[in-house]
């Protein structure tokens, strides 16, 4: 990969929302809206991770810019890459500021505990933006059909992921599920450094460990969708 390629694509998306207002607003609104319950912030950068991650891709096809961009040297990976850098960058600001919001306004101080929580948040990070990749990837080669999921998945596996209650309240047939998902080692990992002060490394391991697994099958079936519709000419057709 070529840093300059990856820079590129980052500048490009830096430009877009130095010059339009409603990225700059959308970054700020949809991680603030949860404010100020407890948890309810971590829920709503967990859907703005995944939802911009595909945004990224659905603004090139909706600008007609896909072809171009893939006309030119830059590699899947680059792009990715690129998207990546794009969408964890305007988590952290989204971060800071909604962390003063719920200082400023609602009296709610999680500088304290913040450090403790990072490394869960960044978990996190890693699974939406990997979900992000999936419904990307579904996009280019199914065209505008799957384009829904962009702002829909993540609120289907909130249920199984333990955001307002213990694992142990769930159901017992229902707890495999919930326990092979990253988001529920997040939360439960939030919840005991929010009640205890206490880091479960338990609860990060476990999250990171099953995100290094989805994240590689994340990138083979990404890379085999693109290939799929770049191959039967599909991102030509795409609008």
């Amino acid at each position: 990969m070529k840093p300059y390629r990856i820079k590129a694509v980052i500048l490009r998306h830096a430009y877009e929302v130095r010059h339009n207002a409603n990225h700059l607003t959308n970054m700020l609104a949809a991680r603030s809206r949860q404010l100020p319950a407890r948890s309810g912030h971590p829920v709503g950068m967990f859907s703005a991770f995944q939802r911009d991650m595909a945004v990224g891709s659905l603004e090139e096809l909706w600008s007609r810019n896909l072809l171009s961009l893939f006309a030119s040297p830059l590699s899947v990976p680059e792009y990715v890459t690129g998207l990546r850098i794009v969408t964890l960058g305007k988590a952290m600001i989204g971060l800071i500021v909604e962390s003063l919001i719920a200082w400023l306004f609602y009296h709610y101080d999680i500088f304290p505990m913040l450090l403790t929580l990072i490394p869960f948040i960044l978990n996190l990070a890693l699974f939406a933006l990997t979900i992000g990749l999936v419904v990307t990837g579904l996009i280019f080669r199914y065209n505008t059909k799957f384009q829904a999921m962009t702002w829909s998945f993540a609120s289907l596996l909130m249920p199984l992921s333990c955001v307002f209650y213990p694992l142990n309240s769930l159901p017992g047939f229902l707890q495999p599920m919930a326990w092979v998902l990253p988001t529920t080692h997040s939360f439960e990992g939030m919840r005991q450094a929010i009640e205890s002060g206490a880091f479960s490394t338990s609860h990060f391991t476990w999250g990171l460990a099953m995100n290094m697994i989805y994240f590689i099958f994340a990138v083979v079936l990404f890379q085999t969708m693109f290939e799929s519709a770049r191959s039967r000419g599909l991102l030509v057709k795409m609008e």
